[in-house]
């Protein structure tokens, strides 16, 4: 139940809702479109990124390889900002807006899936870290102990993680832009072994499609295009503006800047090293051309700041988040966090590596069809208009039993479609799922069980900006 007494709205739930989720104020909106910028080029310097470059040797032309990565993420770019505005307009996080279209038992579903995703990519960055550290270490003292290591780097990285969104800013804001500038560096010393003509006519030994490619780049950030809005409610916003691209100003600028270059450049340490050094491990292929002891150790910080940069971002801020919306208030944000960490701690990282160009798009396949459902539920179906109330209440969007018949049908079908056709998983899956949940709801759903905010149009309650313009309360 809820009610309404000069201008706040309270909610008797106390034992369902923790005030960490609730729809974030002004004073909680701290980061501006660099620092959005920082984000995602501290997000994209990683090792995942480094190997996604390499894979792409032998496979693809320079030009080609170049150009799927730019397509592929101005494309992922695109729906971050579109899935964005959910954050900026109403100050939700994932695990709360994703109630509207799944329901409220049903939204389980897609934030298991998308806590998973999180959850193994940390296996894997963390992996690629404890790798750098044990090669490093055995090089100068002949001690090898990669557990240990990968337990070190995994425990710091939850620690910085717990803190928060002010933690996860002050991380990327520091190691940033001394990545970018030891990955220019790197990328320096790689292109010094080779001649640009050799670079640009590399030899191509199994040729990769084309579209295939641009799949991969787009199902890379399948994970964090899902949950971005856990980050844009933090983003600043001029008050009361109705006009998109006002509104998302700084969302736009620093994702359409961030997320393209910062994967260009970063790729380009994978793929230019694989080139020089002949290793497909970016890893071994950093460490392999440093000439001396002091730059070892420098490329060691580029690995060690790649890892942490990304994996409390991209791959425990969202568990951690998703976590904290279905135990809350038992499970706070940072018992979230620790128990994805050590459960992260738990995957095989080193089977997925091997897969990796399979790994990818089969993200793809399970997450873009959540992506689509998202952006055609707020756009097409709700007109961007939530009842933010009833998305903190049990009875709240609860269509049957508290799940939604057409998101759950438009995500078994459109899952079905990415797996059958893995190349086009994410090409063909986002615009499917969008379709097919659209239909569904308005020839079936929306008519059997009423939405108030798509009924009654003109009720102030449910106008856009709740999050943003009042104030609610659990009691």
């Amino acid at each position: 139940m809820n009610s309404k007494k000069d201008n706040v709205y309270t909610i008797k739930s106390s034992k369902l809702v923790h005030n960490a989720i609730l729809p974030t104020r002004d004073k909680d909106r701290i980061m501006n479109w660099y620092d959005v910028i920082w984000l995602w080029l501290g997000m994209a310097a990683q090792m995942g990124v480094f190997l996604l470059g390499a894979s792409f040797v032998g496979k693809l032309s320079f030009y080609e390889a170049i150009l799927a990565i730019l397509i592929g993420n101005l494309g992922a770019s695109i729906v971050l900002v579109l899935i964005g505005d959910i954050g900026i307009e109403h100050g939700l996080n994932y695990a709360t807006f994703i109630r509207a279209p799944f329901g409220y038992f049903g939204s389980y579903i897609p934030m298991i899936v998308r806590a998973i995703a999180g959850i193994c990519w940390f296996g894997i960055q963390t992996y690629f870290g404890a790798s750098a550290v044990d090669l490093v270490i055995n090089h100068f003292t002949g001690y090898s102990n990669i557990q240990l290591f990968f337990f070190i780097l995994a425990i710091i990285q939850i620690i910085i993680t717990a803190k928060g969104i002010k933690g996860i800013k002050l991380a990327e804001n520091l190691s940033a832009p001394a990545l970018l500038v030891l990955c220019l560096f790197v990328i320096y010393l790689f292109i010094s072994k080779l001649t640009f003509y050799r670079i640009l006519n590399f030899p191509i030994k199994e040729k990769m499609n084309f579209w295939a490619a641009v799949t991969v780049n787009l199902s890379y950030w399948s994970t964090v295009s899902i949950n971005i809005i856990d980050f844009t409610r933090f983003v600043k916003i001029k008050s009361n503006s109705k006009k998109f691209f006002s509104r998302n100003f700084h969302s736009l600028i620093g994702q359409i800047i961030g997320a393209p270059i910062g994967m260009i450049v970063f790729a380009l340490v994978g793929m230019i090293g694989a080139m020089a050094t002949g290793y497909g491990n970016p890893v071994e292929a950093i460490l392999s051309s440093l000439p001396n002891a002091i730059l070892i150790i420098v490329g060691l910080i580029v690995i060690i700041l790649a890892q942490l940069s990304t994996n409390i971002a991209a791959n425990l801020f969202a568990p951690g988040n998703i976590l904290n919306t279905i135990g809350s208030p038992k499970i706070n944000f940072s018992k979230g966090v620790i128990i994805s960490g050590v459960i992260g701690m738990l995957t095989f990282p080193w089977i997925l590596i091997k897969f990796f160009l399979t790994y990818l798009p089969t993200l793809g396949a399970f997450l873009s069809p959540i992506i689509g459902i998202m952006l055609s539920d707020y756009y097409l179906i709700r007109k961007r208009k939530l009842n933010v109330i009833d998305l903190f209440q049990k009875g709240g969007y609860y269509y049957f039993h508290g799940f939604n018949p057409a998101a759950l049908i438009t995500y078994i079908c459109s899952s079905i479609v990415g797996l059958l056709y893995l190349n086009y998983s994410w090409l063909l899956s986002l615009p499917i799922s969008l379709i097919l949940y659209y239909v569904l709801m308005k020839n079936w759903v929306i008519k059997k069980y009423k939405q108030k905010e798509i009924s009654e149009t003109n009720d102030e309650f449910l106008s856009t900006s709740i999050g943003n313009e009042r104030d609610i309360k659990i009691i």
